[in-house]
Parts: structure tokens; sequence; C-alpha cells
């Protein structure tokens, strides 16, 4: 009489770790992808934070210009009194049009902002302001890839639909 072995047999085995493994590559590239939204969410939330209070800055400096007639020393230090960050001349990775300025900003400004997790890495971030036409926008000067592009400006993410 013949004796039946009952066991998993070696095809059965090489099936099932295969399964496990596309299961744990599809996990994984899940898991990757879910990281790297999570972080360009972070910081497209940490730019707009820092948009509205460029944006208040911006209005304030206006109102306190006003309508009088001022000398330009006097109009740069309403704007450096009211603007956030620090007037820098540094190359940046964007253009910056004729009317706007670049202010980096710094520790005390994202503690100020409530960022203060991001103090170490103030620097990386700069507001460019245009006074005149009340428009500012978010530089992160080392940039987000994405879809093979980097971006820079918070505008750029925001017409990418980032």
């Amino acid at each position: 009489m013949i004796k039946k072995e009952n066991g998993i047999t070696l095809i059965i085995l090489i099936v099932t770790v295969m399964i496990l493994m596309i299961i744990a590559g599809v996990v994984v590239t899940s898991g990757i992808n879910s990281a790297k939204t999570a972080t360009r969410e972070s910081l497209k939330t940490n730019m707009m934070l820092i948009k509205v209070k460029g944006i208040e800055s911006v209005e304030n400096a206006n109102f306190q210009l006003g309508t009088a007639e001022r000398s330009e020393e006097e109009k740069q230090k309403i704007k450096d009194d009211n603007l956030i960050g620090k007037k820098t001349t540094d190359s940046l990775p964007v253009e910056i049009a004729e009317g706007e300025e670049a202010y980096e900003l710094t520790s005390q400004n994202m503690q100020d902002l409530g960022l203060g997790e991001l103090s170490d890495t103030s620097s990386d971030y700069v507001i460019i302001y245009n006074v005149s036409e009340e428009n500012v926008d978010v530089i992160y000067k080392p940039g987000i890839n994405e879809n093979n592009k980097k971006y820079y400006a918070l505008s750029d993410m925001e017409e990418a639909g980032l």
C-alpha cells in the first residue's frame, strides 16, 4: 500500500512567498508615496501660514505709508519696521520682478509665526513682497521635487495643483 504524505509542496511554498513579496512591495510603495505627500503638504501649509502673515505685514506697512508724500528712506524704514524677515540681496532660485523685495526669515520670525520647530531651517524660507501691489509669495530655497520638476515658490506649487 502507498503511503500518502500530507504537507506543503515546494511549489505552493514558492507561490505563497511570491504573493507575500508582491503585497509587501505594494504596501512599501504606498507608504513611501504617503510620506512624500505628507511632507509636501506640511511644507505647503507652513508656506501658506508665512504668506498670510506676510500679507498682514504688507497691509500694516501700506497703512502706515498712507497717502502722504515720503522720502525713499522713510518708505524703506516703514517697510523694514513692518515686513517680516530681514531684507536680503542673496541670489534666489527664482527671479525677482521689478518692485519686489526679498526678505529672509530668521529663527525669531519662525518663533513669532508659531513655527518654532522650523527655527533651524528658517533661512530656507524667503518672503517676496510687492508692497505697492500688496502681493506676497513665499520661496523655499531647497525646493521640492514633484513630477520631475523642482518647485521653489508657493505660487508655482499652487499653479501646478500640488
